[in-house]
Parts: structure tokens; sequence; C-alpha cells
């Protein structure tokens, strides 16, 4: 089963064990529920735990894993990356992964080809599609200012462009 990024260690929490990990998932809710299972890639081994405590704080998750509750067990993994599997069945039926995005083409409103979606950011506010477009990077926020239709299926998303959006030299 494919695996998604879903987050990124930042820090420990306490004394007993607890990660304080970034998320960067649309579904971290149930990502990081008590019981479910969880991938920390730690020098380029996958390691599955399963959450035994999960909480939000500020901002962050706090979670811990089970025989993991020691912080001088788990300080380790800050810095790693975390992973979920690739679960359809957090999708509702009009909805899709992020990551189902690369790869398709971006036409704009008029039918010009701009070119492949190369990857997907979060500068904060957004997300940011990154286009190559003739072998430069476009950016693209992804906003219903900009984003006009996404055809999974078709593999086509439709964007309107303002002047400037993209340098033409």
């Amino acid at each position: 089963m494919e695996k998604l990024k879903i987050g990124k260690i930042v820090g420990t929490h306490g004394l007993k064990g607890e990660l304080k990990i970034r998320s960067n998932s649309d579904f971290a809710d149930k990502r990081f529920k008590k019981g479910n299972e969880i991938i920390i890639r730690y020098q380029n081994q996958d390691l599955v735990y399963k959450i035994i405590t999960s909480r939000i704080h500020k901002g962050n998750y706090l979670v811990s894993f089970r025989d993991n509750q020691d912080i001088n067990l788990v300080e380790k993994y800050i810095g790693s990356f975390v992973y979920g599997y690739k679960d359809d069945e957090l999708l509702d039926a009009d909805e899709y992964f992020y990551t189902d995005l690369i790869g398709m083409q971006v036409v704009s409103t008029e039918g010009t080809k701009i070119g492949p979606v190369t990857s997907i950011y979060d500068n904060t506010r957004h997300d940011i599609l990154n286009i190559d477009h003739n072998g430069k990077n476009v950016a693209i926020p992804y906003v219903d200012a900009f984003i006009k239709d996404v055809d999974v299926e078709k593999k086509i998303i439709v964007v309107m462009l303002i002047k400037g959006l993209i340098d033409e030299d």
C-alpha cells in the first residue's frame, strides 16, 4: 500500500515519551487518533508504531507509542518524517489526495497548456502547486480564485491566470 508523508517530528514534550508532530495531513484528526498506526522514517528504515495517546497542543499533535513512553527512547526521532497509508476510505465521494495532483496537466481557462504539476507545498497560508512550464517553475496558489476545476479522472486542472503569474520572456 502506498505511503503518504503526513507530518514531521519537531520535538518532544515532557518526559513520558510524547513526540510533537507538525501535521501536513488533511485528515490529521483521523491519522493521529489513539489506536492508529503511523510510520516513522528513521535512518532509512520505516518503523511502525501504534499510537496509545494523542492530543493537540499549540497546533501540533502530541503522541506516544506503546513501549516507548520515555523521552530517552524517542528523542532520536526528532527531525524524522511521519507517514501513513494512502487510504481512500478517508475521502468523501468528491475528494482526492493532493498526491493525486502530481503529474496532472494544468491548463488555463482559455485552454492554454501550462504544464504538469511537479509538487505541492504548504506556505502556511495555503497550498501552492509547482508547475513545470517549458522548463521553468511556475507557482500557482491552490485557492478558489485560481483553481477553477480539478478533474482527477482526466488528470486536468483548470486555472484562472492573471497577468504576471506566468512570466513570458
